[in-house]
């Protein structure tokens, strides 16, 4: 399979750079798919889990944040806020966000804080949601 080069890169530094052989981030109307040779294109990147195939083969996955992606001349680049590979996902911290996210959205103080609000939410959904795959993922 011909590969690309992907970096991905999150607010506090670099996640993954190296040759992928796919990759699949969350978008706003579902996931968007790359694979070598694709066409130059950014997009937005909403909060859930992106996955690739690395150069090895093996799938790796991970809970990002909102973001970018940038495909230029076949090279992908992706800037998100966060990114945790399964492993990092520490559950309890992730339910007592969601739940925070949960109460600031029924607050209802002003839009701008329900959207905040609302993204904090996504995200802790897709970090639990990835935590809860994390066994059959990682054998």
């Amino acid at each position: 399979m011909t590969l690309f080069p992907l970096a991905i890169y999150e607010s506090d530094g670099i996640f993954f750079e190296g040759e992928a052989q796919s990759l699949t981030v969350p978008a706003a109307d579902g996931e968007y798919g790359v694979q070598a040779l694709h066409e130059n294109v950014v997009l937005a990147v909403v909060p859930g889990i992106l996955h690739y195939i690395d150069e090895d083969g093996k799938t790796c996955y991970a809970s990002v944040g909102g973001g970018m992606m940038r495909v230029e001349d076949g090279d992908v680049l992706v800037l998100v806020e966060t990114a945790e590979r399964p492993e990092e996902i520490d559950e309890e911290r992730a339910r007592r966000s969601e739940q925070e996210a949960k109460e600031a959205m029924l607050a209802k103080r002003s839009m701008q804080e329900y959207y905040i609000a609302e993204t904090k939410l996504k995200r802790e959904i897709a970090r639990l949601e990835l935590w809860k795959k994390k066994d059959r993922i990682l054998s």
